[in-house]
């Protein structure tokens, strides 16, 4: 046993600059330049070389909220071990110099939780060094004293290094929900590992849908060799109704330009509301305008495609789009299910409004200046269970509702309610709309539920 107490770095040089100057020039070098609308307390970042993943890794890192005490849950690469693996060193070394280990810490999870304590696991280990210089270079922590990091009071920050090994993604959850108040979180992993571009682009959509919409019952391992971690963290938001939204995902092929065997990288950060919230607090401007430029572009009958969009706006999502004039609906077109990413599905509703509702004439160029646009961005659908129509009527309320039967459609966006407030007559209009009589019934009869998040030109203008 390594009886050292300072876990010196092993692949600084290899993943890393050695350098102190050269490393702190990179990093700053992944400065995203974007405005960082919202710092979170926990983050997935990648872990491999800084020339392949350091960009997706410092854009995680730039919108961690630091605390005092800052978790590193990572995967043992190189050691097999039952549960978790904590070290006893008490300091890790960089190029910029030690952090200590949290050992008050480490003792009470080796009190509550059981682990492995022993410093073999980490001693040729990246996944947890790698993520080290980020965490000192955006706090005090370094040979290179940033005037900004000092206003922030954070000059005694401490790490929890953590490895897991065959270990039950619950165990992750019980612990940082412990912690919580006391902590920040970075789940360190990488995502498919090898694969041609093509099938390596399908599997991280697949991990970042997983991931995305808390679907991780089928998680394998050999999506993410962080997948303990990761499923960790993406149950405890799914438990707190938190949302996981994607910062950045790429692969290798996409930096070297060599297709054929890549390694997936990808960011995400925990938001502590909806992921629909998030987009309309924060993207809702933005929307708006993607919507007025498709339109334009319709006009001449070009489709739209957005340049470059936000990688929440990336993440999958269904909407609606509704015109206005003068009040008046002039066209209403919208998905109720999340196939493509949501800047699209937002964009093509958009225009399909304008010209493709089959209720009105197309929209004409001088009408333009005269429309108002909202979008509703709807949560995934979920399925009301019901007994009899009595019951069911007692569980549709304030919510946008779906009905299907018998290959018959019908939806109601929770708007609706303000034009029927009576959830009987809500119900018998919607099952007329489906193309059903007012007073039908079925037991074959499917009925979901669904939210939505509501932007308005005309509020924005408000504003």
């Amino acid at each position: 046993m390594n009886n050292s107490t300072i876990k010196s770095p092993n692949v600084a040089g290899l993943f890393y600059p050695a350098d102190t100057n050269e490393l702190s020039g990179l990093i700053k070098k992944f400065a995203s330049g974007k405005d960082i609308l919202y710092k979170s307390k926990a983050i997935i970042v990648p872990h491999a070389g800084y020339q392949f993943s350091g960009h997706a890794a410092n854009f995680g890192f730039e919108h961690l909220k630091f605390s005092e005490n800052v978790f590193i849950i990572a995967p043992s690469h190189h050691y097999d071990f039952q549960g978790i693996a904590l070290p006893e060193y008490d300091k890790f070394e960089t190029p910029f110099g030690s952090i200590e280990v949290n050992k008050a810490i480490t003792a009470e999870i080796k009190e509550n939780f059981g682990c492995y304590i022993n410093n073999i696991p980490f001693d040729e280990e990246h996944s947890i060094e790698v993520q080290i210089p980020f965490i000192q270079y955006y706090t005090n922590n370094t040979k290179i004293i940033n005037a900004a990091n000092l206003l922030k009071g954070l000059h005694k920050i401490k790490i929890i290094p953590i490895l897991t090994g065959k270990c039950r993604p619950e165990i992750i959850t019980s612990l940082i929900e412990k912690f919580w108040d006391r902590a920040c979180f970075v789940i360190s992993t990488d995502l498919s590992h090898y694969h041609p571009d093509n099938i390596a682009k399908q599997t991280d959509n697949y991990t970042a849908w997983m991931i995305e919409t808390g679907h991780i019952e089928k998680f394998a391992p050999e999506q993410a060799c962080g997948s303990t971690g990761i499923c960790g963290l993406t149950m405890l938001a799914k438990k707190h109704n938190y949302s996981m939204l994607r910062l950045e995902m790429y692969n290798s092929g996409d930096i070297t330009g060599a297709k054929n065997k890549v390694v997936g990288y990808g960011a995400w950060m925990l938001y502590e509301g909806s992921k629909t919230e998030y987009i309309s607090r924060f993207y809702s401007d933005y929307l708006i305008d993607e919507c007025k430029k498709s339109i334009i572009m319709g006009f001449e009958g070009q489709k739209y495609t957005v340049e470059y969009p936000p990688a929440v706006l990336q993440q999958y999502g269904a909407s609606f789009v509704t015109l206005e004039i003068t009040g008046h609906l002039r066209g209403c077109i919208g998905s109720i299910y999340s196939d493509k990413p949501l800047i699209n599905d937002i964009t093509s509703n958009a225009q399909s409004a304008a010209f493709f509702d089959p209720r009105f004439d197309p929209l004409r160029p001088q009408e333009y200046n005269d429309i108002n646009i909202s979008i509703s961005i709807l949560s995934e659908p979920e399925q009301i269970i019901f007994k009899n129509e009595q019951d069911l009527l007692s569980k549709i309320y304030p919510y946008g509702i779906i009905l299907m039967d018998k290959g018959k459609r019908g939806v109601y966006l929770p708007i609706v309610w303000e034009q029927l407030p009576d959830r009987k007559l809500f119900f018998d209009s919607l099952k007329e709309k489906a193309g059903f009589y007012k007073d039908y019934f079925s037991k074959t009869m499917e009925v979901y539920k669904f939210t939505t998040e509501y932007i308005s030109d005309t509020h924005l203008d408000e504003e």
